[in-house]
């Protein structure tokens, strides 16, 4: 039995190992399954070492025992792979005449699951839906103290943005609301709301048209509700992997309702800068100021400025920082100009840009 047992791994041992095969011009073979390929690089799933990452100008030969997805320069054909000659290959599809193509010719090689992918992913590109492409934010952050002080502070915000071709939505919400028990009166000490939405639509590979929108609440600003419309003409100055900076300028329409009963109506210049910046793997940083010159009532003026700087801890959980200003030179007699806003705690992020 033993004999037997010996003859059979031996037998085992001098069969070809079942899968395909990626041959290297340096010698070498590689053996698994192939996952997916572009023009760079060609991802080969084994047992041994699971996703491996090999160089296309690496490749002097590919032999697969399934199907493959090839895409050519004018088709895609479904068929098994093997060598036909130097840095060539084969495409065997069934019942049909085999192909022959260069190696260097082929733009990808996909298993039926990544050909799936890809597919999906040129859908979205060329006919992307509502919900395709977004990616941002959602924070929530809290304090409290008990014993000599009975203090509570909440804060949340959502951000969110979606860029699909030419065009590029946003929208966010921030809310503050703090309170304490320490001293009379009880009650709020801080009680703020600000949500917006933005849409651009790019003209030319620099510049892009945009309209915004934008409301505020701020109970010890005696502000029932700010609504804000407008929009302009913005240039993208720089814009890369790792970030981006956007300027711009236009006009808004002003409404602030304040709850002493008093209304204002104003015409405005709006100033804009946006900043994005991925220092490093881990930290990313953020910046927004918008610049609101009043030519209704002339040399008034309000400026909001929005920064923040976000890790993450795992995952889509990040630690997040913020500070934010808003600045009316003309608040309700006995009201501060100046409202400032320190934030941290968690937020969980979200990205759609990519299928995964």
């Amino acid at each position: 039995m033993k004999r037997i047992f010996m003859l059979l791994s031996l037998t085992l041992a001098a069969l070809p190992m079942w899968g395909d095969t990626v041959t290297l011009k340096n010698g070498d073979k590689l053996t698994g399954k192939v996952i997916s390929s572009d023009a760079a690089t060609l991802t080969l799933k084994t047992d041994y070492a699971g996703d491996v990452k090999i160089k296309r100008d690496a490749i002097a030969a590919l032999a697969t025992d399934e199907p493959l997805n090839v895409q050519l320069a004018d088709r895609t054909v479904v068929g098994a792979v093997a060598p036909a000659g130097e840095e060539k290959v084969v495409i065997q599809a069934p019942g049909a005449e085999a192909i022959t193509a260069p190696l260097a010719e082929v733009a990808a090689f996909r298993n039926d699951v990544s050909q799936r992918a890809w597919e999906r992913e040129q859908e979205r590109q060329s006919h992307p839906r509502l919900n395709d492409f977004w990616q941002g934010f959602i924070s929530f952050s809290m304090a409290g103290a008990s014993g000599n002080a009975d203090t509570a502070t909440y804060s949340t915000a959502l951000a969110a943005s979606r860029a699909a071709g030419k065009n590029k939505m946003a929208l966010y919400f921030n809310q503050v609301y703090a309170t304490q028990s320490t001293t009379e009166p009880f009650g709020a000490t801080a009680s703020r709301l600000s949500a917006g939405y933005r849409v651009d639509r790019d003209v030319s590979r620099k510049l892009f048209v945009f309209g915004t929108t934008d409301f505020d609440y701020d109970r010890f600003l005696d502000l029932d509700l700010r609504s804000v419309f407008g929009g302009g003409l913005g240039v993208k100055v720089w814009k890369s992997d790792r970030g981006f900076l956007d300027i711009g300028s236009g006009g808004v329409f002003n409404r602030e309702k304040f709850g002493s009963g008093l209304v204002r109506r104003a015409g405005e210049v709006l100033i804009t800068e946006e900043l994005g910046l991925r220092v490093n793997s881990r930290l990313k940083l953020s910046q927004r100021v918008s610049l609101y010159p009043n030519v209704t009532d002339r040399g008034e003026y309000r400026l909001n400025l929005d920064t923040g700087a976000s890790m993450p801890v795992f995952g889509w959980l990040e630690w997040n920082i913020g500070f934010s200003s808003r600045f009316l030179s003309n608040p309700p007699p006995g009201l501060r100009s100046n409202d400032l806003l320190y934030t941290t705690g968690i937020r969980l992020s979200f990205d759609q840009t990519k299928i995964r």
